[in-house]
């Protein structure tokens, strides 16, 4: 395991602010994810700082074009260079987590006063990833979300409800438990509803929605429209309870599925990784193109549609798992277009 890049008589803040950075990078491997988590084991003051400059990083980065936050930021800069640069080691990746840390500090102080003094009372607001990104973020209850490639959520927190719309794609929840506000999700025509629980949704155009638990206990409903005469609002009906490990598959107009399945699989795209096991290439190939903007298409030919494969592969990395596959397989990758690589069966 490399040594994590800071030193052990810097402050909690330079050392949550070095956490933040480094698990963002491209580069962070799960030695880096095991010693961070040992750290965070280490005292709850360390989870409790990590999580506020977290909150603060991504309340910053949602804003950044509002004028006042700008001038906050360039507020922040100016207060801070002189003794960023004289007492911090001039290496990249510590000089990036002092910026956060100094910058989260100063901004979220005058966002406090300026905004509003309990910031984390009402929140409503929007995460979104690009194809090929994935993304954590602590919402102000303590919940942490984690979406997936091309996904995005909708938050809308109240004091008698937590609120939450899956528009695309697919997100991880680890709800923190608040039994005076539920946490709700909205995914198609589905409502989940949890009070301390970790669960993955996934709402995907072929596939309806799909509910992986993974701890704890969710209820399921599915949604339809209330009467003309009422209101447009739709309201809930036909729940399922899931059980840690099960999943449902909610196609719509479709009765609902409930499947055993292994979660650790399931939601081993959390680390940047997809697990198969004796599925169909052509279920591979799809999954597999969600995060890559290289398409992966299947030549006219009965054997590779009736191919299975089982495998780890790293998400995004089309060339990575093309190779693999011709490594294994009598198949070769022939480009049919500037971001497509077609697949053909060699005899």
């Amino acid at each position: 395991m490399t040594a994590p890049d800071y030193k052990r008589s810097d402050s909690v803040e330079d050392i949550a602010a070095y956490w933040l950075v480094r698990l963002a990078a491209p580069e962070c491997t799960p030695e880096d994810r095991y010693a961070f988590e040992a750290w965070k084991q280490e005292s709850p003051e360390h989870g409790e700082v990590y999580q506020r400059l977290q909150r603060g990083n991504a309340f910053v980065d949602r804003h950044l074009a509002d004028p006042m936050i700008q001038a906050l930021v360039e507020e922040a800069r100016t207060e801070t260079r002189p003794p960023l640069w004289r007492q911090r080691r001039v290496r990249t990746l510590a000089m990036a987590a002092t910026v956060v840390a100094a910058l989260g500090a100063a901004v979220l102080l005058n966002l406090n006063s300026v905004l509003s003094p309990t910031l984390n009372t009402v929140v409503a607001s929007h995460y979104e990833t690009a194809i090929g990104e994935r993304s954590t973020v602590t919402l102000s209850d303590g919940s942490v979300v984690t979406l997936n490639t091309n996904s995005r959520i909708d938050v809308d927190f109240t004091a008698a409800e937590r609120f939450l719309r899956l528009n695309h794609g697919q997100a991880y929840f680890e709800v923190a438990k608040d039994i005076d506000r539920p946490f709700v999700v909205e995914a198609g025509d589905k409502r989940v509803v949890a009070l301390g629980t970790a669960f993955d949704v996934w709402l995907d155009n072929d596939n309806g929605v799909q509910v992986t638990l993974v701890e704890g206990r969710v209820q399921v409903d599915g949604l339809v429209p209330n009467p003309p005469s009422t209101a447009s609002n739709p309201v809930a009906v036909a729940a399922v309870r899931l059980s840690p490990g099960e999943r449902l598959i909610a196609k719509l107009d479709q009765a609902p599925d409930v499947q055993t399945t292994n979660a650790i699989e399931a939601t081993s795209w959390r680390r940047g990784q997809l697990i198969f096991r004796d599925r169909l290439l052509t279920e591979v190939v799809e999954e597999m193109n969600r995060y890559s903007t290289q398409q992966i298409v299947l030549s006219d030919d009965q054997r590779l549609i009736d191919m299975q494969v089982s495998g780890v592969f790293n998400t995004g990395r089309a060339s990575s798992f093309v190779t693999a596959l011709e490594t294994m397989h009598p198949l070769s990758a022939e480009r049919s277009g500037q971001n497509e690589l077609t697949l053909v069966w060699q005899d």
